[in-house]
């Protein structure tokens, strides 16, 4: 099915909201408008009227891509309202689509916090600004990231101080098997990727995963995955809300620190050459203070950290080969060849282990 253009997701959405809330009268009072962000699901910002009860104030649709198994959106969904039981900022689902012909692919709608990215200024390192203006942006680096580090680590330990089981259960009710976020579920579903998308050259990094996998946590922790502050929204130094939870894992604290260092150390910046090599610096420093900060906080594994870190980069690079066997060119971040050089180059340092990937040389600088 080709993909619906904006317009027609804006009728499309009005006529399903209408019938799901049963109020035929419905109108966007503001919207849909698309907002920038979502590497993998297209995100839009709106609202209706009349208000109803639980679809009224500012909301969000996150329609994600036609092939997107809808029951990742429905697991997501059930992240975001049982964690927003708990008492933990998250934005809650008010209705969830697993079905493609609607609007193109599934979807969520939720309630839209206040506030916007800690760090958004990185993200936009590079995009449509001048030299000039990215020497400056570069040099405030050092000092927001300071600014924020605690916040971020203290919101991922709350996190990370939550009961597990409250978060089973709720997979439970919803007939969920709790594989679906464990490690060993995600490690199974890793390996069938690499094996159904034919990836042979990152079958050595997945024997490393399955030989060197960590005993089971004393204390297991429910895991973002993908924990970094263009995840924190905040609004006056207050965090509103934790956003983008496709990657959660119930798992050890390590998870998500190793996940949070090999993300945001392999990401690529759309930067000239002359400021790639500062830029690298100031990142590794960024994430020297990250880690220290929450080991003063809470004690970690190096050894599991490590081995996570290795785990990311691989899930990362089986996620870019799974795109190209589906036939799609673009995807995340890493669907580029210094993304994947990135990842493999991180999977090296760490493991000692040799991958490459078909579509992209063989990826070995």
């Amino acid at each position: 099915m080709a993909p619906f253009n904006d317009s027609e997701i804006k009728a499309r959405l009005l006529k399903y909201l209408a019938r799901a809330f049963d109020c035929p009268g419905l109108d966007y009072a503001v919207g849909p408008d698309r907002i920038l962000g979502g590497r993998d699901a297209a995100i839009f910002g709106f609202a209706i009227e009349p208000a109803l009860p639980g679809l009224s104030g500012p909301l969000i649709l996150r329609l994600a891509r036609a092939q997107t198994n809808p029951s990742r959106v429905q697991l997501e969904a059930i992240v975001h309202n049982t964690l927003a039981a708990m008492g933990y900022p998250v934005p809650r689902v008010v209705a969830m689509e697993p079905e493609v012909t609607v609007l193109g692919g599934p979807f969520m709608i939720m309630t839209r916090l206040a506030g916007r990215p800690l760090a958004q200024e990185i993200d936009s390192i590079g995009r449509g600004s001048s030299f000039v203006d990215q020497v400056r942006r570069l040099a405030s680096l050092p000092a927001i990231l300071s600014g924020i580090t605690d916040t971020w680590v203290d919101v991922q330990i709350r996190l990370h101080e939550l009961p597990p089981e409250t978060l089973f259960g709720a997979l439970a009710e919803a007939d969920i098997k709790r594989d679906r976020i464990t490690l060993d579920g995600q490690l199974t579903r890793l390996e069938g990727v690499i094996e159904e998308c034919n990836l042979a050259g990152l079958r050595a990094g997945m024997s490393w995963l399955l030989s060197h996998r960590p005993q089971a946590p004393l204390r297991a922790a429910i895991c973002h995955g993908d924990f970094h502050p263009l995840n924190i929204l905040a609004e006056q130094g207050r965090v509103t809300g934790i956003i983008d939870w496709s990657n959660v894992v119930i798992a050890s604290a390590e998870m998500d620190v190793g996940s949070a260092l090999a993300n945001i150390s392999t990401v690529p910046f759309d930067v000239p050459r002359l400021l790639s090599v500062p830029l690298s610096g100031l990142v590794r420093l960024i994430l020297r203070r990250y880690y220290r900060a929450y080991c003063k906080r809470r004690a970690l594994d190096d050894v599991a950290v490590r081995y996570f870190q290795i785990f990311r980069a691989i899930a990362q690079l089986a996620s870019v080969g799974q795109n190209l066997a589906a036939g799609q060119i673009e995807g995340g971040a890493f669907q580029s060849e210094v993304g994947v050089r990135n990842l493999i180059k991180l999977v090296r340092k760490l493991s000692g282990v040799e991958l490459h990937l078909a579509g992209f040389g063989r990826s070995r600088l």
